[in-house]
């Protein structure tokens, strides 16, 4: 196996697709068309913040380098974090290889088996003392150690290259790249240790399905064992998720703890690929074979493909047409291929030479389109439109939305605003998720979420980007949050403005402060007081116990003629920063032992206006200082 340490990851970039929303039946769609009424509706939910805008997002966290030069590591909402304290962090699938110490040289063999695996809360995966890592599945993860430095590349396992600070120009002979040879071993990330037998020192391919974990040994056998050393019965024949079968009983299937699952000899048909929880099994009759669908039961489900199916889900692509599982036909028409991972949860798009198509588990078609005004870019497909200006827009009904630059997630683009900010629009059903950030990144956590980082000067704000019937429960949680908050302040006798929408809590500075100071009045003290006594007796209640995760202090400017982002930005911040340190100091009169630690401040200038119902400013209304608490949403 050859491994290069340096592990460039890629921020998982999705597609989005332009969409306008109408009925539709099943038939064959052969020219522009938009449709269908969509049902994946989007929702952002602030769920963190992260207190610097330099940080670099990876497929397993945050990344960012300190001021003292060492590198730190966060969790995906910005809650955790390990603080500056390694020489080395590099991104290995959702982990990362970490060093304290850097090599001395290409030679210091020590100093090269000075790395750890840990997660994004800086937990460690497996212990210091191997020189990389390879995450196989979810369940194992390779390392190698390396044992002896080596000219030769065919002979090598573990390669540096000179730019990741482990080699040194002076230590190499007419190359650029160490190389190494390795002991390599298997780690279970189950119970952080290593697995008895699966280990070596030959070059060889190691692969994991399910529990059991596939290599060559140093003879030249093929081995498969499970996380306890125990082999794989013999003429098995093992499937992707870890369950096999075995020929020699009569053709049984068992899964991967060696519970039989169902006999096949019967059905003429035998199973030789799993999709998630289907197997495609085929038979041969007459010196032509077909292929049926079967379920963890043996099942047959369908039967009949003349061209072996692949499973999306809960569609089928063979013979160029897409049935279910029933093998009942879900759509009219010929489509050369599927793509299921650049759309949204459970829709696909479908191919069908020029055009693309956008449906449902049903059938149901939400885009149809292409030609020469369509683009496919780096092999993701973009709905987009060329105008005459040559520039490329998203469209939605009668709305065009101008790109600002790459797109990231299902459906969303970033779009410039009025106030030379930018918002995220989700295109499918023309509304705005997010509003007034300078610019943005995302984390894809699955095909049903992703993390979006909306940075502002010095920060980010961390959303969860979901499908809205995903968060239902929280929904309804924070409904009656409001709505017991609304009660709260109604008692103490002021006067809030709760957005139960957006999440927003909004004091109105006028109260607050005084003309374009951030020196809080007498009045606006004795306001806080009611305030932030009305706030911490509902949301620290037994019944919201661990729902809050943090609560930011929001300072916000009205963009008045002439000014600009940065010409607000300072006083923003500095009104947020005093409101939350007035409400952590003794002169509240209550315990801020709740809040001590939960508390941020954060200024956004003039970058997110109050509108009024015919869409002008409200000026009075934009100068705020805002609450807004973020919901504890763990995976």
């Amino acid at each position: 196996m050859k491994i290069n340490v340096k592990q460039i990851m890629a921020i998982i970039l999705a597609i989005a697709i332009l969409a306008s929303l109408s009925a539709c039946g099943k038939k064959d769609l052969n020219n522009n068309e938009i449709n269908g009424t969509f049902n994946e509706f989007l929702v952002a939910e602030k769920i963190g913040t992260v207190n610097r805008d330099d940080f670099t997002t990876n497929e397993g966290g945050l990344t960012y380098q300190g001021e003292n030069g060492l590198y730190g590591i966060m969790s995906y909402e910005g809650l955790r974090d390990t603080g500056a304290i390694y020489a080395k962090v590099t991104s290995v699938d959702k982990y990362f290889l970490v060093r304290k110490t850097l090599p001395s040289s290409g030679n210091d063999l020590a100093g090269v088996n000075s790395a750890a695996l840990v997660d994004n809360r800086g937990n460690t995966i497996v212990p210091t003392g191997y020189a990389t890592f390879d995450v196989i599945n979810e369940r194992y993860v390779v390392a190698y150690s390396v044992t002896e430095r080596t000219y030769l590349q065919d002979d090598a396992m573990v390669s540096y290259s000179t730019d990741t600070n482990l080699c040194f120009s002076s230590t190499l002979t007419g190359d650029d790249t160490c190389w190494y040879l390795a002991n390599w071993c298997v780690y279970d990330i189950k119970t952080g240790t290593p697995v008895v037998g699966a280990s070596g020192s030959n070059d060889t391919l190691v692969s994991a399905r399910g529990e059991y974990i596939s290599f060559t040994n140093a003879e030249d056998n093929r081995i498969c064992i499970n996380s306890k050393g125990e082999s794989l019965p013999e003429g098995a024949y093992l499937f992707d998720d870890g369950s096999y079968k075995i020929e020699s009983k009569l053709g049984e299937v068992y899964a991967t703890d060696g519970t039989k699952l169902f006999s096949y000899d019967l059905t003429g048909y035998e199973p030789y690929y799993i999709y998630g929880d289907y197997y495609v099994a085929t038979k041969y009759q007459d010196g032509e074979s077909t292929s049926a669908i079967m379920n963890k039961k043996g099942e047959i489900l369908s039967e009949g493909y003349t061209d072996i199916p692949t499973i999306y889900g809960e569609i089928v692509h063979s013979d160029d047409k897409i049935y279910n599982l029933n093998g009942d036909i879900v759509i009219e028409g010929t489509y050369t291929s599927v793509d299921d991972d650049r759309v949204f949860g459970n829709n696909w798009m479908l191919h069908n030479n020029s055009y693309y198509t956008l449906i449902d588990k049903d059938g149901n078609v939400f885009y149809n389109g292409g030609g020469n005004k369509t683009h496919v870019w780096e092999s993701d497909f973009v709905a987009s439109t060329e105008k005459d200006d040559d520039r490329y827009y998203f469209s939605h009904k009668d709305q065009d939305y101008t790109i600002k630059g790459y797109h990231f997630a299902p459906w969303i683009v970033e779009v410039p605003n009025a106030n030379s900010m930018y918002d995220l629009v989700d295109t499918m059903t023309g509304e705005t998720l997010l509003a007034g950030y300078k610019d943005y990144s995302s984390i894809s956590y699955n095909s049903f979420a992703y993390y979006v980082y909306a940075k502002y000067n010095g920060g980010a704000d961390v959303y969860l980007i979901v499908s809205g019937s995903q968060l239902s429960e929280v929904t309804e949680k924070k409904s009656r949050l409001y709505d017991d908050l609304i009660s709260a302040f109604a008692a103490e006798g002021i006067t809030v403005s709760v957005n139960k929408e957006t999440g927003e809590i909004a004091l109105d500075s006028s109260v607050l402060f005084g003309g374009d100071s951030a020196e809080l009045t007498a009045d606006g003290k004795t306001f806080l007081n009611k305030f932030i006594k009305a706030y911490t007796t509902v949301v620290y209640s037994e019944e919201y116990t661990g729902f809050i995760s943090k609560t930011m202090v929001e300072g916000h400017t009205a963009p008045v003629a002439g000014s600009t982002y940065a010409s607000g930005y300072d006083l923003s911040v500095e009104r947020a920063t005093n409101v939350k340190n007035y409400c952590l100091s003794g002169e509240t009169g209550i315990d801020v032992t709740p809040i001590a630690n939960t508390l941020e401040a954060v200024g956004y200038s003039n970058s997110q206006p109050i509108y009024d119902s015919n869409g002008d400013v409200n000026m009075a209304a934009s100068r705020r200082v805002s609450f807004r608490f973020m919901v504890n949403i763990e995976f």
